[in-house]
């Protein structure tokens, strides 16, 4: 997963493991590491992103996001157990790779994982919702945020998915005066 092809929001083509450890260590505040995957349907294929989210307490932060298309995948149970698989993963191998340096940065830390599920039963998500968390939370991980509060999964891996072709982003667009 730390392997594939990661970009900023901007664009820009990114190793993960030392844009990460920048973050961390170019810090002077503490900092929290937030890590979410959604998916959206796209003709005849599946398309995950995932998001690795470093924010700076009140000084902003980075996202970091790669991309993966996959033939249709038509089960809810089986997308959104992929979604909570590919966060877990990351969120391991950032923790626990001794090689790249990431993990003593991060030993200290706790990546809170965001799962893009619903525990309000009026969506179909709420049927998975405490076993995709259970599944991160039986792996050792303790900061497991569901929807409504899984921003990371919900927004940020969302805006990254739907905006993945557009030089500019909708945020970055420049505020025109009415004539």
């Amino acid at each position: 997963m730390i392997e594939r092809k990661w970009k900023s929001l901007s664009g820009e083509k990114i190793d993960l493991r030392s844009a990460v450890l920048a973050e961390i260590m170019g810090s002077d505040v503490p900092i929290e590491v937030h890590i979410g995957t959604d998916s959206q349907q796209a003709g005849k294929d599946t398309e995950y992103v995932t998001v690795v989210v470093v924010t700076r307490l009140r000084r902003g932060g980075r996202v970091f996001f790669t991309q993966e298309r996959v033939p249709r995948i038509r089960s809810l149970h089986e997308r959104l157990y992929r979604e909570v698989w590919q966060t877990a993963e990351l969120a391991m191998e950032l923790t626990s790779t001794p090689d790249v340096g990431v993990a003593d940065a991060l030993s200290g830390l706790e990546p809170t994982l965001h799962i893009d599920a619903n525990v309000d039963p009026q969506y179909k998500s709420a049927a998975y919702a405490q076993e995709l968390a259970g599944l991160c939370v039986g792996m050792g991980f303790k900061h497991v945020l569901l929807k409504p509060d899984s921003w990371a999964a919900a927004h940020a891996a969302d805006h990254a998915v739907k905006h993945k072709h557009e030089n500019r982003k909708p945020h970055a667009e420049p505020k025109r005066r009415a004539s």
